[in-house]
């Protein structure tokens, strides 16, 4: 009898054991990057349209995780650390707000117009390292409007890679996080700052 007894017991603590097992949950993370200030400034009717395309990010960003470089070779996706919205839409949209706080002469939009000045953004490098270091590249072309050559006057399309990077503020995700909203601000302004009338006459000038 004893030994029913603890055969029962035994069988009672392993099936709580168990049920332990499954209640456990996993706590999942989800970030957003910080999101720049709407532009309140309404442009001239008669202003420059440029357009932005949706953003393109390399295959790798296309995912909900984050990406952690472990090593010179290796990016882990993090498993409990994910983007709230997909990034592409993320990174569309704070560039979208970035331009147009920055370019207040220019009518910014999603929208196809037809014969208007393009602009279109790839994305080759977009996550953190292990050591805290933050990394964003990639290139961006610009497109003159039909007919018209690029604030000062060079004619054709405008090709350029990026590469910026920074260390974290602060260690963990959520520093991680806003490092990599910060450079892709940063970029954004760095973009318009090419189609600002006075920077592309002094950039046109030192070329001479």
């Amino acid at each position: 009898m004893k030994k029913r007894q603890l055969c029962q017991q035994a069988a009672v603590a392993a099936l709580g054991v168990l049920l332990l097992g499954c209640s456990t949950v996993v706590t999942m993370n989800y970030f957003q990057l910080p999101q720049p200030a709407i532009s309140t400034t309404s442009p001239a009717i008669d202003a420059p349209v440029l357009v932005v395309e949706p953003v393109m990010v390399a295959s790798y960003l296309n995912t909900n995780a984050l990406i952690l470089q472990t090593s010179e070779v290796q990016l882990v996706k993090t498993q409990q650390q994910q983007w709230a919205e997909a990034l592409d839409q993320q990174l569309s949209r704070i560039l979208l707000r970035t331009l147009a706080a920055e370019l207040p002469g220019y009518r910014v939009t999603e929208r196809v117009v037809p014969g208007a000045q393009r602009l279109l953004v790839q994305v080759e490098q977009f996550h953190g390292t292990e050591q805290g270091t933050v990394l964003l590249s990639g290139r961006f072309s610009l497109m003159p409007a039909q007919g018209t050559t690029l604030v000062g006057g060079q004619s054709g399309i405008m090709q350029q890679q990026f590469q910026l990077q920074m260390p974290q503020a602060d260690d963990g995700y959520p520093a991680l996080v806003a490092a990599l909203g910060e450079l892709w601000q940063r970029q954004g302004k760095d973009i318009a700052q090419l189609l600002k009338p006075d920077t592309a006459k002094i950039k046109a000038e030192s070329e001479q």
